[in-house]
């Protein structure tokens, strides 16, 4: 099991659950909230895994996810929606990295 698991596990988990969010209904405070909170879980686990390995996904902008951990830890208070709505839509490209980033790994054991 790589050293890593846990962190994509956590990133998987909720892009799942972002994935079933209505992004129509984040004006509902315990909708956006939980966006918020599963957006800063991948933000913080992301930062855990290593560049080399995100490499080979090009095409997943990972600072996005890492900055927006920052920006709802820090200032909570002036999260755009508009923002929250990008990331969400890119779960289903992240979600596809971070699968073939455990396969990676799983094939290197």
């Amino acid at each position: 099991m790589s050293k890593y698991e846990l962190y994509l596990n956590l990133v998987r988990e909720m892009c799942e659950r972002l994935e079933k969010t209505d992004i129509n209904k984040l004006t509902n405070e315990d909708i956006w909230d939980a966006a918020l909170m599963r957006l800063q879980v991948i933000g913080e686990n992301l930062k855990k895994i290593p560049k080399k390995l995100k490499e080979k996904s090009p095409g997943v902008k990972w600072e996005n996810f890492e900055w927006f951990r920052n920006q709802v830890s820090h200032e909570y208070k002036i999260v755009l929606r508009e923002v929250v709505r990008d990331l969400i839509k890119k779960i289903p490209e992240l979600k596809k990295s971070i699968k073939q980033i455990k396969h990676d790994l799983e094939k290197n054991e």
